[in-house]
């Protein structure tokens, strides 16, 4: 499987916000995978000292992907290249001699799907954890509208083209609507607060390696809020591609970001 590349672009105004609004909610190519290896403190009461590493995955491409519509809390099936994205992480992982001792997802079907044909490569026998938590940004009033017209929309209400000021002109767009609408500060702090409760867990277990499906927006603004540098990472998150993250004493260390590798291995 050839490695999808893009040039790394500088963000401003409405065009670059569109260029990373389209990766986050949708599917696109993006960067090669980045690296970057930062500390910042999670849980202290973390029971027995063993190092936990979290393999941070993004689902695989879905219908809604594929249609180019909102997909936050709502939810659609993989496409046949999903599936096949899914089944390829698990034999690249399986050829990496990567074990898992324990999985989680987001709850919905999407993500549930991803982990489920990727543990089902690697030989693991129990069912994924769902833990909605994990689950992608709200996007209020917006779930299920085109591109096109979410940009319609928030444009009077942005301030900046990264993510974090996107997601605020979302907020602000969505006014008054029952259907909330998340910030990125917000996407941040509920993922963050699931996986120090899984590492936490695993870490009283022994340790050992953990596999998690999340989306695209939820895993970018995981990273961030652990400090790391996500600069390179103008497009977003490819699906399927791997963020590992390292939990011990409390501290967690992000070893990698959006790596692809063990997509490409599988296909093999």
């Amino acid at each position: 499987m050839k490695s999808r590349r893009t040039l790394r672009v500088a963000i401003a105004g409405i065009a670059a916000a569109a260029m990373l609004f389209s990766f986050s909610a949708f599917s696109a190519p993006i960067a090669e995978s980045a690296k970057a290896t930062i500390t910042r403190a999670g849980n202290e009461n973390n029971g027995k000292n063993a190092e936990v590493d979290i393999y941070l995955t993004r689902h695989g491409k879905t219908w809604l992907n594929e249609t180019g519509r909102m997909q936050g809390w709502s939810d659609s099936p993989l496409t046949e290249s999903g599936v096949l994205d899914a089944e390829h992480l698990g034999r690249g992982l399986a050829k990496a001699d990567v074990k898992f001792k324990s999985a989680y997802s987001a709850d919905m079907l999407r993500h549930f799907q991803t982990i489920s044909l990727a543990l089902g490569e690697l030989g693991y026998k129990d069912e994924a954890v769902r833990d909605e938590r994990l689950r992608e940004v709200s996007f209020g009033k917006f779930e299920g509208a085109t591109q096109a017209e979410v940009l319609t929309a928030v444009k009077p209400y942005l301030t900046g083209g990264d993510p974090k000021a996107f997601l605020a002109a979302i907020v602000k767009a969505n006014g008054t609507s029952a259907l909330p609408a998340e910030t990125y500060q917000q996407v941040g702090a509920r993922a963050t607060a699931a996986l120090n409760d899984i590492a936490a867990a695993q870490a009283k277990k022994g340790g050992g390696n953990v596999l998690v499906v999340s989306s695209g927006i939820t895993i970018m603004a995981v990273l961030d809020t652990l400090g790391a540098d996500t600069s390179s990472l103008t497009a977003g998150i490819e699906n399927a591609a791997v963020s590992k993250l390292v939990y011990k004493n409390g501290t967690w260390t992000v070893v990698s970001m959006n790596d692809k590798s063990y997509v490409e291995a599988g296909a093999e």
